[in-house]
């Protein structure tokens, strides 16, 4: 054999070789975790992940002792999303599946675990080799997620209450190598995994609130995504006796269909309701009027401040009633905080509805008034408000029209 056509062979084996590894490539790793449980967003944001119109999901309530509630919960979620919903349960007899737990969740695009009892929840996987399930889809590609105890399952271990009397650590599956502390907006939460932090209990690991979330791929950090402006998620790791949680930027997530900014105008107002004007005039002028009629108790005038859908389904429903002093002055020191018009003809005004959260009163024009749509609850911080109106104002509106 010539030099040259043995250089050819070689040559020609190195790039066999190199193919067969690109072909051995394996799939990315991919956990989502968040605060707390189950939300309509979170599960979006996980339908995203997949990269498919129409995704398979199992979602995985072992924690909650597979809860109806919770169940019936995930299947709304999934069939305002487009989602082909899939629910494992292991409360179970042998002959009420025709699939194994493995074949079940292997077959999935992603698998979302519900939030409850963390500790109860491992010591059923493991005696069903549910954890190994969960090793091998991670491997093939498929999406792990969840919030609470489905976010502390993933972690190597966490601050959990699934023992009697107090919070404690429990030990995850350590598919991510670090720590883990959801509804790290609860002040003993937090204090005990600092605690631990200190005491080396514990390694260095990442914190979530309730509404915050973190995208893990291959183990690293990639996104933090969060519901409103106040809740956020944090690396956190003890230096010299000292804790520091060093807050991890995120983006808020707004639906795909949201208004964007410039579509509609924004006034800002910060008034009492007894410092303005009642009148039909301007959204602004029609929650005045409207709180002046709730203040008075004369609740059948109501009908005639309601938008025409609004007022088939409160005629005959409103009887006037005797308003304590209290309850008038709440209503007259309700503070208008923004006033937002879409396309001249719907509005929402924005209000202190609690100490918790902000509210949102929509209002429609007919016929040259401002009519009232009804009231909504808008978030815990004002931002959080405008995007509840961003994300539902074209929908109201088509309803109106």
């Amino acid at each position: 054999m010539t030099r040259k056509l043995l250089f050819i062979l070689l040559l020609g084996v190195c790039c066999l070789s190199v193919v067969a590894k690109e072909k051995v490539k394996t799939a990315d790793q991919t956990i989502f975790v968040y605060g707390g449980d189950i939300t309509l967003k979170y599960t979006g944001y996980v339908k995203k992940l997949t990269n498919k119109s129409n995704p398979r999901i199992c979602y995985v309530p072992t924690a909650s002792a597979d809860n109806s509630r919770n169940i019936k919960l995930w299947n709304f979620f999934c069939k305002k999303l487009n989602i082909e919903s899939h629910v494992l349960k292991v409360w179970v007899s042998s002959n009420e599946k025709n699939q194994s737990f493995e074949e079940q969740l292997l077959s999935m695009d992603a698998i979302v675990v519900g939030g409850g009892n963390t500790l109860n929840m491992l010591g059923i996987w493991k005696t069903q080799g549910i954890d190994k399930i969960m090793k091998k889809a991670l491997e093939k590609g498929i999406i792990l997620s969840g919030g609470s105890a489905g976010s502390i399952c993933w972690f190597q271990g966490a601050i959990s209450d699934s023992r009697p009397v107090k919070l404690s650590l429990v030990n995850g599956l350590g598919f991510l190598p670090y720590s883990n502390c959801p509804h790290y907006g609860q002040t003993e939460r937090k204090a005990l995994y600092h605690n631990m932090l200190k005491d080396g209990t514990v390694q260095s690991g990442y914190a979530s609130d309730d509404l915050s979330a973190i995208l893990f791929k291959n183990g690293k950090v990639v996104e933090v995504v969060n519901l409103d402006d106040v809740n956020n998620s944090y690396f956190v790791e003890e230096k010299s006796g000292e804790i520091h949680a060093k807050l991890i930027p995120g983006k808020i997530l707004v639906n795909d269909d949201a208004l964007p900014k410039t579509a509609y105008t924004k006034n800002e107002v910060n008034k009492k309701v007894s410092e303005c004007k009642a009148n039909l005039n301007s959204p602004q002028g029609a929650f005045v009027k409207y709180k002046q009629v709730v203040a008075s108790g004369k609740m059948t005038q109501c009908l005639d401040l309601a938008c025409a859908s609004l007022r088939s389904r409160l005629d005959g429903k409103l009887k006037d009633k005797e308003v304590a002093p209290e309850t008038t002055k709440k209503h007259m020191n309700t503070v208008i905080n923004k006033v937002l018009i879409y396309d001249d003809n719907f509005a929402g005004v924005i209000n202190r509805m609690s100490e918790r959260f902000y509210g949102i009163w929509y209002f429609h024009k007919e016929g040259g008034k401002w009519l009232s749509v009804g009231e909504d609850i808008g978030g815990a911080t004002l931002q959080a408000a405008e995007i509840t109106f961003r994300e539902k104002a074209k929908l109201l509106l088509e309803r109106m029209e």
